[in-house]
């Protein structure tokens, strides 16, 4: 029988173990690298080869185990130039095994066996994996069992290691990698140069490839498919031993519902209404608020109910939507119903009603964020007519996240953009267009990215509260992120996916890692044409609605002018639990990191104590992912008094 092996770290241990058992008669063996002392970890050899070729080292241990083995050595690596011959010449390989590191040329050698009709063996090292392909028995199954589509292989060629993993992870099964596995690709160019291999593993691959070659040979194995010998799994603790407990807190909130929000009303003090307000039919209701709840929140979390009753909208915040990590001091709550405000005044006055509001009816530890009344006529502190031409934008408004070249926007937009944040008074918007400015706070945004996904708390928003990992999860609950508007393509989504796991996380943190969920971040703030942040004159919850209605006026205004909006709030998340909170929830490592972060920013942005940072920002110029986040029916977050 005659085996080829692609790739000698793993290879070598198949082929020395073949050839210790004499499971061959003829041994193709192919590598174009030398012995690196990095290698050392995992080949079976000594210093004095160090600089030899891999497949010489190997045919030498091999003809000491037995010298009339028949091996024949590929001294350049497999090419195009010498597939022919590795495959076919004085007969056709019965079996490949593909061991290369190289992903052109594993999926380049398996459209190859799979034209010669040559089964694929293939070990991983992690979890003791071993993949079968027996394309000598069914000539057309899918390349790498369909996992990486159609692929071309020339187009992954000139990858670095780090743009490899997303596709690696598609080759592996991302959701089968161990936990290890997982977090050495999270630090493949950080703390490791490449996805690293151990002896154990090398030596126990070598074994199973060297059985499951035997029994495919002689006829006594038949399948395809994948096979895991995880020793973690089959030796380990018998209980799984709890090294800390859980730093998560539970939901202390429930959902509002009717009865919960009439109570709360009953501790408003009985005014009479004015005659001339409104009595909105239910289309006009729905109308205004769908418009309203197109406004932007927290990972779409949507934590509004509203409650219609004696000729009053009233507007409550439903913490139990909101209740996260992110939602500190129910700051991001204020900043969305901020913008539901505004949304909510613009579409009432686009059907000439004039709109009457009130914060806080009830003070601000209740619910009850805003009340409004509506009529055909101004009213005393009705909303004044401000930028209405954007209400034409509240439908087509949303988060933008697409790479695109710089381009500059003009001096007269940006103006523009600014007189319309300012119209609301008491905010201010700062522009940075300075290339070294922009990246410098890229870089502070980045890190508090970073500190995020490694928080318990933090990991735990983002995957289970933000993010909807399908289109059907979208669908069903109708609010959180839709993976397919972050524009990623399927690679880069599956790279995604392997941060879902928590204790991948916490393997991460344990080795000080992670400066590699910077670098999306940077790249991305780094595209950016200009960076925007908005300031309120103090702090309070007022102050953050205020805030809101302002970044919401500016966000339409960027629709306006055709500019890619996205926020990049996480330092506005971080900077409140440093300065108002003395670092509640946070660890001492990032305590001590955030204030050298928050003096750079102040730096930069040139600001002053006590001011409200309400919104950052970035704007650009590109094409849209043609997909925005859904939003809850109004009828689902709607009660009536009818």
């Amino acid at each position: 029988k005659k085996v080829g092996i692609i790739g000698l770290s793993v290879g070598q241990s198949i082929a020395l173990t073949l050839a210790m058992e004499r499971g061959f008669g003829e041994l193709r063996l192919t590598d174009f690298d030398t012995l690196d002392l990095s290698n050392l970890n995992r080949i079976r050899t000594g210093v004095h080869n160090l600089g030899i070729k891999k497949v010489v080292i190997a045919a030498r241990e091999i003809a000491e185990i037995d010298p009339f083995l028949n091996v024949t050595c590929f001294d350049q690596g497999m090419t195009e130039e010498n597939m022919d011959d590795f495959f076919t010449k004085n007969g056709k390989l019965d079996l490949l095994i593909d061991e290369c590191d190289g992903l052109d040329m594993k999926i380049i050698s398996r459209y190859k066996a799979r034209e010669l009709g040559i089964p694929v063996l293939m070990d991983t090292s992690d979890r003791g994996m071993l993949d079968v392909e027996r394309y000598d028995l069914n000539p057309r199954m899918p390349i790498l069992h369909g996992l990486i589509g159609d692929l071309d292989p020339k187009s992954i060629s000139a990858l670095s290691n780090e743009e490899k993993i997303p596709i690696v992870l598609q080759i592996a099964g991302a959701g089968q990698i161990s936990k290890r596995g997982k977090a050495s690709m999270i630090e493949v160019g950080q703390s490791i140069s490449t996805w690293p291999q151990l002896a154990s593993s090398v030596v126990l691959g070598g074994a199973v490839a060297a059985d499951v070659t035997r029994r495919l040979l002689l006829g006594q194995f038949n399948d395809s498919g994948r096979y895991y010998i995880d020793l973690e799994e089959l030796i380990g603790d018998k209980e799984e031993i709890v090294n800390k407990t859980s730093s998560l807190r539970p939901n202390p909130f429930v959902p509002l519902t009717k009865d919960v929000l009439d109570g709360m009303l009953a501790k408003l003090p009985v005014n009479a209404v004015d005659p001339s307000v409104l009595q909105l039919d239910l289309a006009q209701l729905h109308s205004i608020i769908d418009a309203a709840n197109a406004a932007p929140s927290t990972g779409n979390d949507q934590p509004w109910k509203w409650y219609y009753k004696d000729r009053t909208l009233y507007l409550f915040h439903d913490q139990y939507r909101s209740f996260s990590f992110g939602d500190y001091r129910n700051i991001a709550s204020y900043l969305t119903f901020g913008a539901v405000y505004e949304n909510l005044v613009l579409a009432a006055q686009k059907q000439s009603v004039e709109v009457t509001a009130q914060l806080f009816p009830l003070g601000k530890d209740e619910c009850l964020i805003a009340s409004f009344q509506f009529a055909n006529k101004p009213l005393s502190l009705a909303e004044p007519h401000v930028n209405n031409d954007l209400v034409d934008h509240i439908y087509t408004r949303y988060t933008n996240r697409t790479l695109a070249p710089v381009k500059e926007v003009a001096a007269h937009v940006l103006n523009d953009l600014k007189k319309v944040t300012e119209s609301l008074p008491g905010a201010k918007l700062s522009w940075l267009t300075d290339p070294t400015q922009i990246n410098e706070v890229g870089k502070i945004i980045a890190a508090c990215d970073r500190m995020r996904l490694l928080n318990e708390e933090g990991h735990f928003d983002f995957v289970h509260r933000e993010m909807r990992w399908t289109p059907k999860d979208a669908e069903d609950t109708r609010d959180g992120i839709d993976t397919l508007t972050l524009g990623l393509n399927t690679p880069q989504l599956v790279a995604l996916g392997i941060i879902k796991d928590y204790k991948v996380i916490d393997f991460i943190n344990s080795i000080k890692g992670g400066k590699v969920f910077e670098a999306a971040t940077g790249r991305s703030v780094s595209l950016s044409s200009a960076l925007g942040l908005i300031t309120m004159p103090s702090i309070s919850p007022e102050q953050y609605i205020l805030g809101g209605r302002s970044y919401e006026r500016m966000w339409l205004a960027a629709e306006k002018h055709g500019l890619a909006m996205h926020p990049v709030i996480s330092p506005l998340y971080f900077f409140p639990r440093l300065l108002q909170g003395n670092g509640d929830g946070l660890s001492a490592e990032n305590v001590e990191e955030l204030k050298i972060l928050r003096e750079r920013f102040k730096r930069i942005f040139n600001l002053q104590d006590g001011l409200a940072e309400v919104f950052l920002f970035k704007i650009a110029y590109a094409d849209g992912p043609g997909r925005q986040s859904l939003r809850i029916p109004v009828e689902q977050v709607l009660y009536t008094d009818k």
